[in-house]
């Protein structure tokens, strides 16, 4: 005679899941729920990371330990933003801690390769602001501006990322950086002059004041 069917629960497909269930079976201890929040997010993070280091051994520490921050932080998401949103938040937060702890600034003399170049083009591309006007982002275009942001010196890379790639303003940039206001706004312009001049080295022209316009918003 058969006893009593045992109820057996079914495997947690994890992949699909949206962030929300995730982050509700993570909070639980559910590694498998974390771990796919990792998956889900960890190219992000880096590519992120990249922009604010402006180097791959830099970003890629930087993504570690903000999957590391994650782990421990994931009680502290009180859901008023979307999770992506507050994990890019927190990326930003821990570059910046890494740049301060420096004692100066820096300059980069960066070579995209591969995934690296993909991942920074999907995202420069991606965004509104005060990027180049999206008619005007040829291949030719995009290919200069990618690999010339993240040689930038860090005091204009840095806040130039944070307007107008991630679209902080101008006040909490300089809340973000603890810097004047006017500096930030300087170093944001000396940023978006220094991209026109290279795109337009680049492409073998001379530009004069009247084509600004012609890659930057004003």
């Amino acid at each position: 005679m058969k006893g009593p069917a045992r109820d057996v629960k079914s495997p947690i497909r994890y992949s699909r899941l949206n962030d929300e269930a995730l982050l509700t079976l993570a909070r639980e201890g559910d590694e498998g729920a974390y771990e796919t929040l990792v998956r889900r997010y960890q190219h992000e993070v880096y590519t992120s990371a990249f922009f604010m280091m402006g180097n791959p051994a830099d970003a890629h520490d930087a993504s570690q330990e903000v999957l590391i921050k994650l782990y421990f932080s994931l009680g502290k998401f009180a859901g008023r933003s979307s999770f992506s949103t507050w994990l890019y938040r927190l990326t930003i937060n821990t570059c910046i801690d890494e740049l301060r702890s420096r004692k100066r600034y820096r300059n980069r003399n960066v070579d995209l390769e591969g995934e690296s170049y993909q991942a920074l083009e999907a995202q420069i591309v991606g965004k509104k602001g005060d990027l180049p006007e999206e008619e005007c982002l040829n291949s030719e275009i995009k290919e200069i501006l990618i690999r010339e942001v993240v040689r930038l010196h860090d005091r204009h890379r840095i806040p130039f990322v944070l307007r107008d790639v991630y679209g902080y303003s101008y006040q909490e940039i300089a809340e973000i950086l603890r810097l004047p206001l006017g500096t930030v706004k300087s170093n944001i312009f000396r940023a978006r002059r220094l991209l026109r001049d290279m795109v337009f080295k680049g492409r073998g022209e001379e530009r004069n004041r009247d084509e600004d316009n012609i890659l930057f918003f004003s």
